[in-house]
């Protein structure tokens, strides 16, 4: 029972935090959007904002991160599109197969997106992330180190947007499960274009 309890209270955190931002949302109401009488139901159970963050982290980060370090592990030597998919299916399958009931696409836009400080990951959550950087900052090592960091940048931005929007159009039955499938290979594509187009830009 009680980790149905904390199950509901971060599932509430995280829609409350998808719509209003972070900053915006207290305990109680996070508590009260979860169904809970008593009013310090979630200190009691994560202590503060911080640790429910880092609670949340753990339920979608940790399968993530192993769905991640599962695809790596079974490229031999991965070429753009490999590297693209492995960055991108981890979170879109996840979302796809939620079909609108989940918020986490647009808790990460509207909590890492915004250029805001943020709870870290440690390497339990983001480790396998890392490592697909890492890896296509290699294959782009014919680039400039400037642009090739802005490259990066560009496919954390593109595939976060895109995935918190995806989410929202499926929560709001604006597309189907065929189009959301359309939307992530397009997503996968265009993440590989920007691994391997040649460039002009000195950096």
């Amino acid at each position: 029972m009680t980790e149905d309890v904390r199950t509901k209270i971060l599932l509430a955190a995280e829609r409350l935090f998808a719509e209003r931002g972070v900053e915006h949302v207290s305990m109680r109401q996070i508590g009260e959007r979860a169904g809970q009488r008593n009013n310090s139901a979630v200190q009691y159970h994560f202590g503060d904002k911080s640790g429910l963050i880092q609670a949340l982290y753990d339920l979608r980060l940790l399968p993530l991160n192993a769905a991640r370090h599962r695809m790596i592990a079974e490229l031999d030597v991965p070429d753009s599109r490999e590297l693209a998919g492995a960055y991108v299916l981890p979170l879109a399958t996840t979302v796809v197969a939620a079909n609108g009931s989940s918020c986490y696409a647009r808790f990460l836009d509207r909590y890492l997106g915004r250029g805001r400080d943020f709870e870290p990951f440690d390497d339990r959550h983001g480790s396998g992330s890392r490592e697909v950087v890492r890896q296509m900052s290699e294959l782009m090592d014919g680039i400039g180190p400037g642009v090739r960091e802005e490259r990066l940048r560009m496919v954390q931005v593109l595939t976060i947007r895109t995935l918190a929007d995806l989410e929202y159009r499926l929560d709001n039955r604006q597309i189907d499960s065929t189009a959301a499938d359309l939307t992530v290979s397009a997503l996968v594509e265009a993440v590989s274009v920007l691994l391997e187009a040649p460039t002009d830009v000195r950096g």
